[in-house]
């Protein structure tokens, strides 16, 4: 009959072999956990992309942002240029400078350009994502000063009659209504499609009373609708906006911020007033050397104006930034259950490990889809409650007193609400996330401070009564 085998006692050197397979293990799976945090993350990036089309969809039928430019007060003229031509002279082929009259077209923007109105934001659903959608009127006035000698253009003939302004918005689709160009002393006209290629600028009105040197005082209303932002572009030499608005939580945009603002729960005012020093683009020119086009293209680049934001800190932003502490929380978990296998002599397996880490990922991922349905904060809190229950749970399985789950339980949910901290303060979350790794370090120094890690030996399971 066979005696039973002496349980094997382990050598010190096979103890440290062991120490450094299992340090080595849990930095190889904490790098196998990137592979679900990155599933969690294109989930994310597939959510955004289902609701910018969602949003995308909403703006095409209500109305996408929306740029004010104009108006611009267009004259054709035309000059006197020197071209030279082939004739036959006395059967001979020579080349004779000629005079020609050629038609050409100068640009003006206003002197003055003052900008008011109202414009009420609402919120649109698209199955469970939504968009911010607004209609406004706005009301426009100042005064165009053509002058062809101070604007150094040289004209033989100028066609005041045929004098028109140009007017127009980034999406035609959301404008309701264009009022006629009243002019001082003149006969209002109503906006038509422009004939020729004007860029941005597709309206366009007759204008009475254009004489050179002289005042002209226009005035108009514009209602619109648009989504997510309304901007204006500074053509007038100085012009100044004043909007009004029920929403609380603005951002404002642009190449100019508004020079006085109040906002409150009952929305907010702005005031915007700029010189065109810095706008970047003439207060006249010809198209003669100059492309409307390409002058209509650097106004829109000058626009300013307001963003409708929904409030700050949105659910999928904060999904997205709380994804890249992925790696804190396993760092974190995983040194705790290792400092109790050092000195208290547990024994943890791999698969438990795992089976942690697989815990800690599905946080994100039930933050994600919780941030669809209820608020950030719900959403974080119920998550970091599920998580932090589901460790703690599974953790008591294996370490066996309620002290030392108390140690996981109590220390995962103080980083989720330390995380939610660095999260929500957006300025503060370098210094904040700073802090709290070196007082983490901090801590596990303190804790392993008396451990003499050249004599180290983790303590071998206990023998049980028949020596197996």
């Amino acid at each position: 009959m066979n005696s039973p085998q002496p349980p094997v006692i382990p050598t010190p050197a096979s103890r440290r072999l062991f120490l450094v397979l299992k340090i080595g293990g849990i930095c190889a799976l904490i790098a196998l956990l990137h592979i679900p945090l990155a599933l969690t993350r294109g989930v994310l990036n597939e959510r955004q992309g289902y609701r910018m089309a969602a949003t995308e969809e909403i703006a095409g039928i209500w109305g996408r942002q929306q740029m004010l430019a104009g108006p611009v007060l267009a004259v054709p003229y035309v000059y006197k240029m020197q071209v030279v031509k082939p004739k036959v002279v006395n059967g001979r082929a020579v080349q004779v400078e000629e005079t020609e009259l050629t038609a050409a077209t100068a640009y003006f923007l206003p002197e003055v350009l003052s900008v008011s109105g109202q414009v009420e934001p609402e919120v649109r659903h698209r199955g469970i994502y939504e968009a911010v959608v607004y209609s406004t009127r706005l009301a426009l006035s100042g005064n165009f000063q053509p002058d062809f000698v101070a604007a150094g253009i040289a004209a033989d003939r100028i066609d005041w009659e045929k004098a028109r302004v140009l007017f127009g918005v980034s999406d035609l689709h959301g404008v309701r209504s264009v009022g006629s160009l009243r002019i001082a002393g003149g006969k209002s006209h109503d906006f038509e499609s422009a004939d020729q290629d004007s860029g941005v600028l597709a309206l366009e009105a007759k204008v009475e009373g254009a004489a050179a040197g002289g005042r002209l005082e226009f005035g108009m209303e514009v209602a619109l609708q648009g989504s997510e932002r309304l901007e204006i572009s500074p053509v007038g030499k100085v012009t100044t906006v004043a909007l009004e608005s029920p929403w609380a939580d603005p951002s404002f945009i642009g190449a100019y911020l508004p020079v006085t603002r109040a906002v409150g729960p009952a929305g907010f005012k702005a005031g915007w007033e700029t010189s065109h020093f810095s706008r970047g683009f003439p207060a006249n020119w010809t198209d003669r050397f100059t492309k409307l086009t390409e002058i209509s293209e650097r106004i829109f680049r000058a626009g300013f104006g307001v963003r409708f934001a929904q409030p700050v800190g949105g659910g999928y932003s904060m999904a997205e930034r709380a994804q890249k502490y992925g790696l804190l929380f396993f760092v974190l978990v995983f040194a705790v259950f290792f400092l109790f296998e050092i000195t208290a002599g547990v024994r943890i397996h791999p698969l438990q490990y795992a089976m942690v880490g697989a815990a800690l990922c599905l946080f994100f991922l039930g933050f994600l889809a919780l941030t669809e349905f209820w608020s950030v904060a719900s959403a974080y809190g119920v998550a970091a409650a599920a998580c932090t229950l589901l460790v703690s749970a599974y953790a008591w399985s294996f370490l066996r007193t309620g002290r030392r789950t108390l140690v996981i339980g109590g220390g995962l949910a103080a980083t989720y609400g330390y995380l939610y901290f660095v999260l929500k303060s957006r300025d503060y979350a370098l210094v904040a996330g700073t802090a709290a790794l070196f007082a983490a370090l901090a801590l596990v120094m303190f804790c392993t401070r008396r451990i003499n890690w050249y004599a180290l030996e983790l303590n071998p399971p206990p023998a049980t009564e028949d020596g197996r």
